[in-house]
C-alpha cells in the first residue's frame, strides 16, 4: 500500500523538468483549478504577512494537511479496527478457507464463500476500507503539482522581491533546507512503521530510504520553498499519524477485547 507515498515523490521529479513558463501553458482546467487558487493565497497570505512569503508558505502548508486530516484519520482508524478483529477472528476464517479449498463441490465451495462473507460483514471487516488510503494521495497529488508550479512560475513578482525567509532565499536551491526536508522524510516513514507489525515494515523501510533521495534531488533542482514545503509537512504529517495511531490504536484493541469477551461468552452458553 506505500507504492502511493513512492508515487507522490516520482511525480513531482519528473514534473520538475517541464517548462509552465509560456502563456499557453498557463491555462486550461488544471491551471484554472489547482493552479491559479494556489497563486491567490500565496499573494493573498503574503500580503497579509507583510511580504513574508515564508509564512505564507507555512500557512498553506498547514491548510492543506488540515483539509486532508479527516481522510487520514478515516485510513488509520480503518486500518487498525480491521487488524485488530481479524486477529480475533482469524482461527475461523483460516477454517472457512480451508472448506473452500477442499470442497468437493461447487455447491460446498459456494456455501463455504456465503459463511466467509457472512462472517466478515458480521464483524465488519471488509479489506476494501483500505482503498480509501489512496484518497488523501489523489488529492494531495493535484494540490502538490499546483504547488510546485506557483513557486517555480509565480505571477507578479511579490516573492521575487522578498524572497527572504530566515537564512534562505525562496527562489533559489538552497542545500541546508533541501538537507532538512530530507532528514524529515527519513524519519517519517520510520515513525510511522512503529505503528505496524514487523512484518509489515518492510515498504517504509524502502521509502526510508527512497524519499531523502528523491526530496533532495527535487528540492536542490527547485526553489527553497518547495523544500520549506516538505519540511514543515512532513513533521506536520508526523505528529498527525503519531497521534492518530496512537488514539486508533488503543481504541482498536479495547474494542478487540471487548470482542473477544463476547465471543468467550458465547462458547461458555
Amino acid at each position: 500500500m506505500h507504492w502511493k507515498g513512492l508515487f507522490v515523490l516520482l511525480v513531482p521529479l519528473f514534473l520538475s523538468g517541464c517548462d509552465y513558463s509560456k502563456d499557453e501553458t498557463m491555462s486550461g482546467l488544471f491551471h484554472s483549478i489547482f493552479v491559479h487558487p494556489i497563486d491567490i493565497l500565496l499573494h493573498g497570505f503574503g500580503h497579509l504577512y507583510r511580504d513574508n512569503y515564508g509564512l505564507a508558505i507555512i500557512t498553506i502548508v498547514l491548510l492543506i494537511r488540515l483539509f486532508l486530516l479527516p481522510f487520514m484519520l478515516t485510513q488509520v482508524k480503518n486500518m487498525h479496527m480491521m487488524r485488530e478483529k481479524t486477529k480475533i477472528v482469524q482461527p475461523q476464517i483460516d477454517d472457512l478457507r480451508n472448506k473452500i479449498k477442499i470442497a468437493n463441490s461447487q455447491e460446498e465451495k459456494n456455501e463455504a464463500q456465503k459463511s466467509l462473507m457472512e462472517l466478515f460483514k458480521q464483524y465488519d471487516i471488509n479489506p476494501l476500507k483500505n482503498v480509501l488510503g489512496c484518497l488523501p494521495i489523489m488529492i494531495q497529488l493535484p494540490i502538490l503539482l499546483g504547488l510546485i508550479i506557483t513557486l517555480k512560475y509565480p505571477t507578479g513578482d511579490g516573492i521575487d522581491r522578498y524572497p527572504d525567509f530566515l537564512w534562505f532565499n525562496l527562489t533559489e536551491p538552497n542545500l541546508c533546507i533541501s538537507l532538512i526536508a530530507a532528514i524529515v522524510y527519513f524519519f517519517q516513514p520510520l515513525v510511522n512503521a512503529c505503528h505496524y507489525p514487523k512484518d509489515q515494515r518492510k515498504t517504509h523501510y524502502v521509502l526510508m530510504v527512497l524519499s531523502p533521495i528523491f526530496i533532495t534531488y527535487i528540492s536542490l533542482h527547485s526553489a527553497a520553498a518547495l523544500g520549506l514545503y516538505w519540511s514543515i509537512g512532513g513533521l506536520f504529517l508526523i505528529i498527525q499519524m503519531h497521534f492518530a495511531h496512537s488514539y486508533y490504536g488503543k481504541l482498536a484493541r479495547n474494542k478487540a477485547i471487548h470482542l473477544q469477551d463476547e465471543l468467550d461468552e458465547r462458547k461458555l452458553t
